[in-house]
């Protein structure tokens, strides 16, 4: 009985595929005569650029809002059109949640517009940029949040709910990766003192990161963020609850988001926007509209950019005795020295090591 277990536990079973294969002449086959057929397999990346239909109507269009993984609404020459993903697209070996985002540029198939049939994408043009989150735990997905865009605007509420300086940190940081221009707005002045959250702020501005206090409440700086708006194409992202809706609505009345309350249970903001909506101001510009978020998750490859790029250090850094410090064990470190002195605040230290971390 103990043979027999043994002898079980050491029988493998093998991954074999059954095969017919047809053979005319028996007498003159060989091996090499068979050929496998091979499994279908994702695409390139680069296979999205160009179609197999480019010489048919393709018009380039941009996207403006996502539907789903199988449609999405392009804006070509004016008019909007609600559009299938080409089969082809998905195809592809995307390494993000999603195929395409708001503020992607892309050719249209217009061969079937006026018909029953709905028009098509075809093809993504290649990015300017993107900003992008990504998920928790071993396997990071990619969540674009949009695409091609000029600034992200950092939306936070000084209470209902709390301002959270971690998560500004890791949105400034993932602009500087990104490229884009990030600007720090405080909704909700009318709440608290501005003393609450000068030290924060002083220590932003006094490193180049452009913040506007605003009230959507009062009115109070609303003619600022309007300003750094006009022209731009700007992304509102950041924390559930913050006023972002409130805030687009006062700047465009005639947009007329859905707005909602925080939560009585937990003090946090409860989701009102359910896509991302590429939308134009009527002073120029578009208008980016995300869903709130509770976490901005960065990509572990971002690690060693970080202890560059955080805010505040490149001022620091370069001081440092070795070149890929990373101000958190090493000796002769200047970003140390710097919290030391106080030059650096201890809590945006903090952030930093809370940041690194959860890389």
């Amino acid at each position: 009985m103990n043979q027999r277990k043994r002898d079980k536990k050491k029988f493998v079973r093998q991954n074999l595929r059954i095969k017919n294969v047809g053979i005319d002449v028996l007498d003159s086959f060989v091996e090499h005569d068979i050929v496998e057929d091979k499994r279908s397999q994702k695409k390139l990346l680069e296979k999205s650029e160009v179609s197999q239909k480019s010489e048919t109507k393709l018009r380039r269009g941009r996207v403006i809002e996502v539907l789903s993984n199988n449609r999405c609404r392009v804006e070509v020459g004016g008019q909007v059109l609600e559009c299938a993903i080409g089969g082809r697209l998905k195809q592809i070996n995307y390494e993000t949640r999603s195929i395409i985002t708001a503020g992607d540029y892309v050719h249209v198939d217009i061969t079937n517009l006026g018909s029953t049939s709905m028009v098509q994408v075809e093809e993504i043009l290649p990015r300017s940029n993107v900003l992008s989150r990504f998920s928790e735990g071993s396997f990071q997905t990619e969540v674009v949040l949009a695409a091609n865009i000029d600034q992200v605007i950092i939306t936070a509420s000084i209470c209902e709910p709390d301002i959270n300086f971690n998560l500004i940190d890791r949105y400034l940081c993932r602009a500087a990766l990104a490229g884009l221009i990030p600007i720090i707005c405080i909704n909700k002045m009318d709440l608290a003192d501005d003393a609450f959250i000068a030290d924060e702020l002083t220590f932003y501005e006094d490193h180049g990161f452009q913040s506007i206090l605003v009230s959507a409440e009062t009115g109070r700086g609303m003619d600022a963020l309007k300003s750094a708006l006009i022209g731009k194409d700007s992304l509102f992202s950041g924390s559930s609850g913050t006023g972002k809706s409130t805030l687009i609505n006062r700047l465009e009345p005639g947009i007329n988001l859905r707005t909602g309350e925080v939560s009585d249970y937990n003090f946090k903001g409860m989701h009102t926007t359910t896509s991302t909506k590429l939308i134009p101001w009527s002073f120029g510009g578009h208008l980016v509209d995300s869903p709130g978020i509770k976490t901005f998750g960065l990509h572990r490859s971002a690690k060693d950019f970080i202890p560059r790029i955080f805010p505040g250090f490149d001022s620091y850094y370069i001081g440092c005795k070795f070149h890929n410090c990373t101000h958190i064990h090493e000796d002769g470190c200047a970003v140390k020295a710097a919290v030391m002195h106080d030059d650096i605040p201890q809590d945006r230290y903090e952030s930093y090591l809370n940041i690194m971390a959860s890389l």
